[in-house]
This record gives structure tokens, sequence and C-alpha cells, in this order.
């Protein structure tokens, strides 16, 4: 017999023959080639070592007395946990028993009488592909911990981005707001906000950054930061330093500054569609800017809807020194005006139907008497239903906006907290 080549690494084999000298035989080869080597005389006993220690590979021949090596391959295939290469002995050798063996889950084959250079080979061959697999094992757990990671930095994303969503009432007489903040994944592109801008206007607004995930929620984060009054340097105090004599300062230019800042940030492809605008809650007067945004809603008391179907503007943060022009309307006590993203009228059913604006309008006009407060979760119900049922993911995120213009005297109108979901 020529030198047997030596391996690199050793391994833990497992000889299962139910003949003795057979055993023997292989044991002492593989011993020789530096292995640590274990024995069993049947695949039931094979089968029971390996449920108490560690085997990276087995040379079983095939057959044997009870669980010959095909069925203790099936066994061992059938097993979670680690891979084990598996070399299948046997003198036969025809293209049915080799069909046979690898649809057992056999590696490899060996013929008997053994060769015993073959056999050193075939193993160097098994201990690269285990090499191959444990590498692949590593990899895959430092990539489970980079994803895990990642998990971890996207939820506290999603956290820090609810806390910048309406957070307490505002206490303004004769003005009711309520939303709905559905994001499609942890994070949200969508983003909306209502505050006092001065002692008779509050400032609302609700936009959809373009794309999904991380990239548009942070462009989102930021434009929520920029819009802020709380925001040192913000869009609105500039645009409120701007105006003669301390007067307010309209969504247009609001909006003007706001894409020129984003403009000249270069946020790459980032833009976003937005409504922003002001309510005088003294008399239901409304000043928006409707930038690419979908059609603002107005509900009225009994149920009829109006469509602000006028003309809106481009997009923000796509081209320098775009005009923005303010829309105004009117709205009657216990009139509602509704904002949303386009999440709502695109979200499909199962059949791949949009829900669409008419749906909405629809819905609207048939809980024009429920109270403001009560509106968000409704509306999750229903588009929840149509996209599916409880649990559905849906393909974008979803963000609506209500605001309910009151009789000022209602005493409600003053107390009642705004809602979100």
């Amino acid at each position: 017999m020529s030198a047997l080549p030596p391996t690199p690494l050793p391994l833990r084999v497992l000889v299962v023959d139910d003949q003795p000298m057979q055993r023997l035989v292989v044991r002492r080869t593989l011993a020789k080639l530096g292995h640590e080597v274990s024995e069993a005389a049947s695949g039931e006993e094979a089968l029971a070592l390996m449920g108490r220690q560690d085997i990276d590979l087995v040379v079983s021949d095939w057959i044997m007395d009870g669980m010959d090596g095909i069925a203790l391959c099936r066994a061992l295939r059938e097993r979670p946990g680690r891979y084990v290469y598996f070399i299948l002995m046997s003198s036969r050798d025809t293209r049915e028993d080799l069909i046979e063996g690898l649809d057992a889950g056999a590696d490899d084959f060996l013929r008997k009488p053994v060769d015993f250079d073959e056999l050193a080979v075939r193993l160097r061959s098994g201990q690269r592909l285990l090499e191959l697999q444990a590498g692949l094992e590593e990899r895959n757990q430092q990539l489970q911990a980079a994803y895990q990671q990642i998990e971890r930095d996207v939820d506290a994303a999603g956290v820090f981005q609810k806390s910048l969503l309406p957070q307490e009432t505002l206490g303004a007489p004769g003005t009711r707001f309520a939303w709905l903040f559905l994001p499609s994944r942890f994070v949200s592109g969508d983003a909306l906000n209502y505050f006092r801008l001065d002692e008779h206007r509050i400032a609302f607004y609700n936009f959809d950054v373009a794309g999904h995930g991380v990239a548009s929620a942070m462009v989102a984060m930021i434009v929520t930061q920029m819009l802020s009054p709380r925001f040192s340097g913000g869009i609105v105090q500039d645009a409120l330093a701007a105006q003669p004599g301390g007067a307010a300062a309209t969504p247009a230019e609001v909006v003007r500054r706001l894409n020129a800042r984003l403009v000249q940030a270069g946020l790459g492809a980032s833009y976003l569609t937005c409504v922003f605008g002001l309510l005088d809650p003294r008399n239901g007067e409304v000043r928006l800017v409707r930038a690419g945004h979908t059609l603002p809603l107005v509900v009225h008391r009994d149920g009829a809807v109006r469509v602000v179907e006028e003309d809106g503007d481009l997009p923000v943060g796509m081209f320098e020194d775009v005009p923005y022009r303010d829309i105004e309307l009117t709205l009657p006590p216990g009139s509602r005006l509704c904002i949303y993203s386009d999440g709502v009228t695109e979200c499909e059913n199962p059949q791949g139907v949009p829900y669409g604006l008419q749906r909405l309008v629809d819905f609207l006009t048939a809980t024009a008497a429920l109270p403001a407060a009560e509106l968000p979760r409704a509306f999750e119900g229903e588009i929840r239903a149509w996209a599916g049922g409880e649990g559905i993911e849906f393909q974008d995120d979803i963000s609506m906006l209500v605001l309910e213009h009151v009789d000022g005297a209602d005493p409600q109108s003053a107390n009642e907290r705004e809602s979100g979901t």
C-alpha cells in the first residue's frame, strides 16, 4: 500500500459496519491519518452515539442487519442541526445503486473492498466541504448578528419617529384634530403634525417622502425637524421672520423655503409631496398648499364631501425656484378637512384593486356623524379589511390627518383630546 497523504485537520469520524474486522481496518487507517474515530456496529447504535457526541463525517457500510446504511443516511438527514458528511461503502455500483444512495442523502461512495488511498482522498473532499459549510455557518451567524443590530437600530428610529407625531392637545376652541399613522415597515416616509403658529392660527401638514424604508424615513425625520416650531433656525421661524410687521407666514412662503432648503441639502433623488396649511379656528378659514399631494377632502356635517380639486403645485425638493400658491377655503361649523397620503388610495386588496378616492369619499360620508376622535380607528379597520385583514403588512405607508371646525362655544372643542393610532 502506498504512503497515505496527510489531511490538514483532524475530523471526528464515525465508522459504521456490522463486521468487526472491517471496522478495525478502517479505524486504523483513519487513525493513521490523524482523525478521531468512533465505531458503531449498526445504524441504530450509530444514531444513538451521534445523539451523545458531535460527529463530522460518517463512513457506513450499505448492507447491515437491522437499519442499513441507506436507512441510516435518511434518518441522519431528517435530524436538525449541523451537517454531517456521509460516505457509503458498498460493493454495489450500478447506476440504480448510485441513484438510490444519492437520493437517500449520501455525499460520496467507496467501493468494497476499500482502497485506503481512495478513502484518504474522499475524506479530504469531505473535509473541504465541511470547512466550507463551517465558514458559511460562521458568516451566517455574523449576518444574523448584523441583521439583529439593524433591527434594533430601525426599531429605535421608529420609536423616535413616533415621538415626533402629535403628542398633546392644543386647547384651541373651535377645533378638533384626529390622525392615523400606519408605517408599512418599522419606519415611515410619511409624517404629519399640527401646532399653534400664532395667537389665531394653527399650522398643520401631512407629507409623504418618495420611496420606502430607512432612507425615506430619515428624510421624513429631517423635514419634521425643519418644520417644528421648536427647531432653532427652522423653516417656519424663517418664514415668520421674513413677514413685515410680524404678519403670519403664508403656507406658500413656508413651502417655498422648505423646497429651497431641501434642494440645497442635496438629498439625492429624495423629494416629497405635501399639504401644508394654516387654520383660523375662529372662523374656519383655511389656506393651504398642495404640493403634488393627494386631493384634500372637505366633509360637511350632512355627509356631503367636496373634493378640493384646485390645481396643485410641484412636489417639494425636486427643482429650484418653484413658485407655490395658496388655496383658500372655509370650513363651516361641523365640517372636517381630511388630508392623507397616497398609501390610502393606492392600498390594494388581495385581488390587486386599489382602494381609490371614491371609496374614501364613501367612507367619510358614512362616518360623518362619528366623533372626530373615533374616525382614525374606524378607518384603520376599514383599510385593514380592504387590504386583507388584521395583521396585514401594508405595501406603502398610510397616514391621515383630520381637522374639524366646531362652534367656538362648544366646550368639547377645547377639552377633547386629539387622537391618533
